[in-house]
């Protein structure tokens, strides 16, 4: 077998760019597979919808931090309508731009195999491959002209369009809070009961209130493996995590209750906070207005689709037709 090599469509899909196409998850969901679609005679690609549908659930569920085995049919839905309509419009786009010119392939075909040979690709292997990136390419392009001509040429965005956008996914530029702390840890182990370790805890939180040094009777007193005390900068990514819950509900210099996670007791005092931040807009104008733009696109798209499908032949057929 000889060098397999990623197509321009598979980098595609993968990006949030004009084309709209949607990112593909790595995971598989086997237990969804009740047929196959077809969309105006062309058949899909099985794996394509179960590794959407995977994509789709692993966003819902880390959104929400919860499983979401329970609404699977609702995101096999989705997966199967968000490939049809990905369908519909690859063909529209082949429909109405059948032929694209040669000089319009070339420059993109060498820059793609330049960037190839400079990551180590054999010529041999890009000879192999040529036909294949040629029609990839061919496909951008025709989305990219069938872009181009349902948004009437306005491929830009407004202030107000970029301001909507940020408004919309400002938690995507938040900086979360970070908190920093010295740390004291007890293990529970069969030598000694839970309760015993408890009090030792409470008698340690006791004389740092009295004013004991924390940072020295860290270092004393933990128990953990590397002797780590001063824990640095930690951010607030978990906050039903009962250690970040505590430490983040506290002020600079408070003393914490003791704290039980992970099958030993904790002690801290924090020495440092950050608040959460916003970066400068200025700082992220190129990207809000990239995505801003992206977004239009995708809109552009799927109203497109949604007027494809009302002609549009979808079924869903068993496996063994």
């Amino acid at each position: 077998m000889g060098e397999k090599i990623p197509t321009c469509a598979q980098e595609f899909r993968q990006a949030e760019d004009e084309s709209a196409a949607k990112t593909i998850g790595v995971l598989r969901c086997d237990s969804q597979s009740l047929g196959m679609l077809r969309v105006n005679g062309e058949l899909v690609d099985q794996e394509l919808v179960e590794e959407t549908f995977s994509r789709i659930k692993a966003e819902e569920e880390q959104r929400l931090q919860i499983s979401c085995c329970e609404r699977d049919p609702e995101f096999y839905e989705r997966a199967e309508q968000e490939v049809a309509d990905s369908i519909l419009i690859a063909q529209e786009a082949e429909n109405r731009f059948p032929e694209i010119p040669e000089e319009e392939i070339k420059p993109p075909l060498k820059e793609m195999i330049d960037t190839y040979r400079e990551h180590g690709a054999s010529w041999d292997m890009l000879e192999s491959q040529k036909e294949m990136m040629r029609h990839e390419i061919a496909a951008s392009l025709r989305m990219d002209k069938l872009i181009h001509e349902i948004m009437g040429g306005d491929e830009q965005v407004s202030e107000e369009e970029v301001e909507r956008f940020y408004q919309d996914f400002i938690d995507d530029y938040r900086m979360p809070a970070e908190a920093q702390c010295f740390h004291v840890m007890k293990t529970l182990h069969e030598e000694t009961t839970p309760a015993a370790v408890f009090e030792k805890m409470c008698q340690l939180r006791e004389a740092a209130l009295e004013g004991q040094d924390f940072e020295e009777m860290a270092k004393r007193e933990t128990e953990k493996s590397t002797g780590e005390t001063d824990l640095g900068w930690i951010t607030l990514d978990r906050p039903t995590n009962p250690f970040e819950a505590t430490l983040f509900s506290m002020r600079e210099g408070e003393v914490s209750p003791v704290i039980v996670y992970e099958h030993a007791l904790h002690l801290i005092k924090v020495i440092g906070r950050k608040d959460e931040q916003l970066p400068a807009r200025e700082e992220i104008r190129e990207e809000l207005e990239y995505r801003a733009l992206a977004r239009k696109k995708r809109a552009a798209l799927q109203a497109l689709a949604i007027q494809l499908r009302e002609s549009a032949k979808i079924e869903k057929i068993d496996n063994a037709e």
